[in-house]
């Protein structure tokens, strides 16, 4: 896979605000001065696209890259974007050199991973490469680079490809997975494409459902258990599952709740996902042990971490 490839995203058509802005020439601001800022999209149910531009104006007086951060750290207007950035995230510095805006940003942009950095990432990279300025963005996090980041520098050309919304898109997910010895969770992190006939939440399931790539996981979709369907609303995604799925599941309680967690808390890594409701051939699913199933199930990272 190439660099772009590997690195997370390869948004599809730029986007249904209409594309980039024309970019500005003067890095200082001017007053009144109108942007695209760009905001997560993923919970957008008829978007095609993983991040959206929001026409935003710069308050009078405000300088440019401050102000755009400003935008970028708060809310969107449209009730159809959210932020990717978690609360309390703040612009620390920043410094433009050559081209390179460097943004140094605090403790918080550490607890984003997966889709939700991706994300992040390509919003600043979008929203700042507008500047003429700007060549690229270096973000680092209390002066200290991310380590697990494949790409450190970034513009917009590592974030989109040319052609539009039949484009897939590569992003970097977080899958969750039984460990062999059964004690638990673990996540694998895997770089992804979403074909453009899928959602997000149907690439990542269908991802995590071919099973772990690494070595000391087990797969958690019971041998001859097919996926259904998988719809995200309101925050709930419910998946539909053959009834193999519960013919499949081991009889031990416990093995069998972080089977059925591993799939909620993978999805649950996906903004706009906050809870999973798991059907059984169109009906909610019984109970497995004390685990009620005619609920939606919000995640629970205590079981596990790191792969």
């Amino acid at each position: 896979m190439n660099r772009r490839g590997v690195w997370a995203l390869l948004c599809a058509a730029l986007l249904a605000a209409g594309g980039c802005a024309a970019r500005e020439t003067d890095p200082a601001g001017q007053d009144g001065q109108s942007y695209l800022i760009y905001y997560s999209a993923l919970s957008d149910e008829e978007g095609e696209s993983a991040v959206e531009g929001e026409r935003r104006v710069l308050s009078q007086g405000r300088e440019t890259i401050p102000g755009l951060m400003e935008l970028l750290l708060g809310q969107p207007q449209s009730p159809e974007l959210t932020s990717p950035f978690p609360g309390g995230l703040q612009l620390l510095d920043w410094q433009l050199t050559d081209g390179v805006l460097h943004l140094d940003l605090s403790d918080q942009y550490y607890n984003l991973s997966g889709v939700n950095l991706t994300l992040a990432d390509a919003c600043l990279t979008l929203t700042l490469c507008q500047l003429e300025a700007v060549d690229s963005v270096y973000v680092t996090v209390e002066g200290h680079e991310l380590p697990y980041r494949a790409i450190q520098q970034l513009s917009a050309e590592d974030i989109l490809l040319a052609g539009g919304a039949d484009e897939p898109m590569s992003l970097g997910v977080e899958l969750w997975y039984l460990r062999q010895d059964g004690q638990g969770l673990a996540v694998e992190r895997r770089q992804i494409i979403k074909n453009v006939d899928q959602t997000v939440v149907q690439a990542v399931l269908s991802a995590w459902a071919e099973g772990p790539h690494q070595t000391g996981l087990n797969s958690c979709l019971p041998e001859g258990s097919q996926i259904l369907s998988a719809d995200l609303k309101d925050g709930v995604c419910t998946v539909d599952l053959s009834p193999e799925y519960l013919q499949g599941l081991p009889r031990n309680e416990t093995r069998a709740a972080l089977m059925i967690y591993a799939m909620v808390n993978t999805l649950c890594e996906l903004d706009g996902v906050e809870a999973v409701q798991i059907y059984i051939d169109g009906q909610p699913a019984p109970a497995v042990g004390g685990l009620p199933l005619d609920r939606a199930l919000i995640p629970d990272t205590t079981l596990g971490g790191e792969g």
